[in-house]
């Protein structure tokens, strides 16, 4: 979906990586599962995140399985259980209103893709929208809202990275621990914020060529689809703060059998993506080349 938030590959350990694997395979089985083959497109590793998450305390059981990615050889995936499921539903909605987005931004050709495509996953959303009532219906909320200040090219970054926010921040409202839930809340808001800004960030120069919506063009004055060196530390500095609070949330939870994972995704991951997507090297055809293959 947007694929932001990662570790850093070579600071995990074998172990480690081979149980991150699980985690994002075992989220692509649990996806056809519940959705159908095509519902593995929408399989992230943002969402393979927020599984590892929402795992909680519960063990982290593998069993072997073959797919298209792996035919001759098996690969050890996380088994099916309540937070891969709930990440599946959850990646199912929110990949739906990505593509609805497309769609509707889209034209020509493309824009018929995509409407094809958010035809075919209808049934998949309104199921996954069922079991999730609530999140579907923050996403709905939020994106609605989103659109308006959109509609009105708000210039205001923080204002727009709100909305993307809350719907991150509504993963955590069926936490049933009081506390868990607060610090989830936190954790998941200042992620969504993250992510948000960062596509922003990444979007820019394509954005101001094309004509589309996108905050920076309207708070800032990018120049040639760059922002200046002191708004880019505005900018930075904002991103920071988000980044120290989600660090803070994520101190106050119980270690988990992916804690080193998430430890490397928080304090490594996220700010050598952040970087990467200002140098403007996130989407270099090696680097691409080498995210293909990462796992």
């Amino acid at each position: 979906m947007y694929g932001y938030v990662r570790p850093v590959k070579g600071e995990l350990k074998i172990r480690e990586f081979e149980l991150f694997r699980g985690v994002y395979c075992g989220l692509c089985h649990e996806l056809a599962r519940r959705y159908g083959f095509a519902s593995r497109f929408f399989v992230n590793y943002d969402f393979t995140f927020l599984a590892m998450i929402l795992a909680g305390q519960s063990g982290a059981e593998t069993c072997p399985r073959r797919c298209v990615a792996h035919p001759i050889r098996p690969v050890r995936c996380l088994g099916s259980c309540s937070s891969l499921s709930m990440a599946a539903d959850m990646t199912v909605v929110l990949g739906w209103w990505k593509l609805s987005d497309s769609a509707d931004d889209a034209a020509g050709a493309k824009a018929l893709g995509w409407k094809v495509l958010r035809r075919a996953m209808k049934g998949a959303y309104k199921k996954a929208a069922a079991r999730q009532p609530a999140f579907a219906g923050a996403v709905e909320e939020n994106l609605t809202a989103l659109r308006a200040l959109e509609a009105a090219r708000c210039p205001s970054v923080d204002e727009t990275a709100d909305k993307f926010a809350l719907i991150l921040r509504s993963i955590a409202q069926g936490e049933p621990d009081g506390s868990r839930r607060r610090i989830l809340e936190e954790l998941f808001y200042h992620l969504g914020r993250i992510i948000y800004i960062l596509d922003a960030a990444d979007d820019l120069a394509e954005d101001v060529k094309s004509g589309a919506y996108n905050p920076l063009r309207y708070r800032f004055e990018p120049a040639e689809g760059k922002l200046s060196p002191e708004d880019e530390r505005t900018l930075r500095t904002g991103l920071q703060l988000s980044h120290n609070a989600l660090a803070g949330a994520w101190t106050l939870l119980d270690e988990n059998p992916y804690s080193g994972i998430l430890s490397n995704t928080i304090y490594l991951g996220l700010p050598a993506t952040t970087q990467a997507v200002f140098a403007g090297t996130w989407r270099e055809p090696a680097r691409l080349h080498r995210e293909r293959s990462y796992l």
